[in-house]
């Protein structure tokens, strides 16, 4: 698979042409437009580029937060826990600006983790899903998700919550296929942590990096076992994430203001071009 030149790549990989990218944008106050393109920014610089500008990963993580909305010292069951309103402003911010910015092939959702931090603190996570990809990870691991009733339809939200409150194994197995790892790094990550679980020992590894704008390790990173030679699989990953990166660096100074990145104007517009050149 030639993956060096433009003609090696799916014309599909930018979200349809058919709606608009972020359809509620322009509806948001100045200050949550603002927000709106702060998260963006931050999301082409690291691993949602791929989601965003390309289809190598049908989920990725835009942001985390942390919000301080719950007291952990107060009796499961009770029903006046989230009593910081501030927090809670905050959140719903969030939530509007992601709404806005939600629609056709994308969809923003704002996810909690499990566990709390510091007794009180919740984490979230920004995460933008592309559904169609999402739809073709649960055909092809249709024995793996049918086991929740998942197939191609479901909602990314109820995916990501059910992922995020799984067991641990089925947890890791669920995120490394949504988050476009190779099929190899999951059964490894997967049946290293059940090594672990059985001998106590913790199973030695090394990492597969592929770069983004923020860095070159770190952000779109796989575990590999140790001494693993990378296939043409890992290969043909690296160089495609290398092409758009590099078609993202050409392009992000055009957009780069005193205010910051123009992020939304950037994606419809290099959406845009790949309309107008009929490869959608």
């Amino acid at each position: 698979m030639m993956l060096a030149c433009r003609t090696g790549y799916s014309p599909s990989r930018l979200p349809g042409a058919s709606s608009q990218l972020f359809p509620g944008y322009e509806s948001l106050p100045p200050d949550e437009q603002r927000l709106a393109d702060t998260l963006l920014a931050y999301a082409l610089d690291h691993e949602a580029l791929y989601s965003l500008a390309d289809t190598l990963k049908p989920i990725s993580t835009v942001r985390q937060m942390t919000f301080a909305v719950e007291d952990s010292t107060l009796r499961d069951g009770t029903a006046e826990v989230a009593l910081n309103q501030a927090a809670l402003d905050s959140v719903r911010r969030v939530q509007r600006v992601l709404t806005a910015l939600s629609g056709g092939r994308l969809e923003f959702v704002l996810m909690p983790f499990q566990h709390l931090y510091e007794r009180t603190k919740r984490h979230f996570e920004v995460v933008v899903c592309r559904k169609d990809l999402i739809d073709r990870k649960l055909r092809q691991y249709a024995p793996f998700f049918g086991q929740w009733g998942l197939t191609e339809g479901a909602s990314p939200g109820i995916l990501l919550i059910l992922t995020e409150y799984e067991a641990r194994n089925d947890r890791y197995r669920a995120y490394g296929y949504l988050f476009g790892y190779p099929k190899h790094t999951v059964d490894f990550f997967v049946q290293a942590s059940q090594e672990e679980q059985k001998t106590g020992q913790f199973v030695k590894r090394d990492f597969f990096h592929n770069p983004t704008y923020a860095s070159t390790k770190g952000y779109f990173t796989y575990t590999i076992p140790k001494g693993y030679q990378p296939t043409k699989v890992d290969s043909a990953i690296y160089r495609r994430a290398s092409f758009t990166l590099a078609e993202y660096r050409q392009r992000r100074s055009q957009y780069k203001m005193g205010t910051g990145l123009q992020a939304v104007r950037l994606l419809r517009e290099w959406e845009a071009v790949w309309s107008s050149a009929g490869k959608k």
